[in-house]
């Protein structure tokens, strides 16, 4: 049996992670190798986030329409220049 903290940082922490590096590709232009800077990983890991091999999909599409996870990745883009 996993701890929460385990399955933290094993499961939830990577869907958002791809949930936040496609949001930033796609609707902010951010070149990938920005993103692995911002997110502190790989860029291969980004572009794994991004093409949707490296993340579980049955919990993206959960969390994707949560109002708190929408929130949290418009409060992180909002700083962003345009």
């Amino acid at each position: 049996m996993l701890l929460p903290a385990e399955i933290e940082s094993k499961t939830l922490i990577p869907a958002l992670r791809a949930i936040l590096a496609k949001n930033l590709a796609e609707n902010h232009n951010v070149r990938e190798d920005e993103i692995s800077k911002m997110l502190g990983v790989t860029q291969a890991a980004i572009t794994n986030y991004i093409r949707g091999t490296r993340r579980d999909p049955e919990l993206i599409k959960k969390l994707t329409p949560e109002k708190q996870v929408s929130e949290m990745i418009n409060e992180i883009t909002s700083e962003l220049p345009s």
